[in-house]
């Protein structure tokens, strides 16, 4: 058995209510410390639990930062499904203003650069890969799905909904990189508006 199905298990055997509090205690001791810097002491000091705890549940650091990935894939779902617009161009650029986090969103800027962090230990960490696999592939799914939706409504015109979805995702996931982790704060307003100014160019 490899060592993401491994890690899969262990996860669906903790109870949700833990499983929650410790992906929630790995969110902030990442956004706070990053990847490189994290260790299972500063997880237990965002925690209820100590040390010991978090290993009756979990067999390693990274088996608690897959679990904490898994915890926010669909996040991005659950956030539009929470709106009260349906209209799909509405929908698309409230997906890219959650996607496309502002400098001045501290607590949303620290974990996405900690997140941009892991993406770069994916193709060497097998426990990571799986679960960010998953995160980015039900962002792009929820993007896709979106302008999937405004095609067939006549709201956007004929595009490769796919291949739209993997853009804004790429560049959302781009920006975190020089503009949030290398603090470029004047980046900030023309990338945003670049954003909508994409999705202008996809109306009918």
């Amino acid at each position: 058995m490899s060592e993401c199905s491994l890690t899969k298990l262990v996860t669906e055997a903790v109870p949700t209510e833990t499983q929650a509090e410790i992906a929630d205690a790995v969110r902030k001791a990442l956004a706070k410390h990053g990847y490189a810097r994290l260790t299972t002491a500063k997880i237990a000091a965002e925690s209820s639990k100590t040390e010991a705890g978090l290993y009756y549940h979990y067999d390693s650091k990274d088996a608690m930062v897959a679990a904490f990935l898994e915890s926010a894939t669909g996040f991005l779902k659950r956030q539009l499904e929470e709106l009260e617009a349906t209209d799909p161009e509405a929908r698309l650029r409230e997906a890219c203003d959650r996607l496309f986090v502002k400098f001045e969103d501290e607590p949303r800027r620290r974990t996405n650069i900690a997140v941009m962090e892991l993406l770069a230990h994916a193709p060497h960490n097998e426990t990571l890969q799986g679960p960010l696999l998953e995160l980015e592939s039900s962002n792009l799914a929820v993007l896709q799905g979106i302008v999937e939706d405004g095609i067939e409504q006549d709201v956007f015109r004929e595009v490769d909904a796919r291949g739209v979805a993997a853009f804004l995702l790429a560049a959302a996931s781009g920006s975190t990189g020089f503009y949030l982790a290398l603090e470029m704060e004047d980046i900030g307003p023309p990338l945003h508006a670049q954003a909508s100014s994409y999705i202008d160019s996809l109306l009918v």
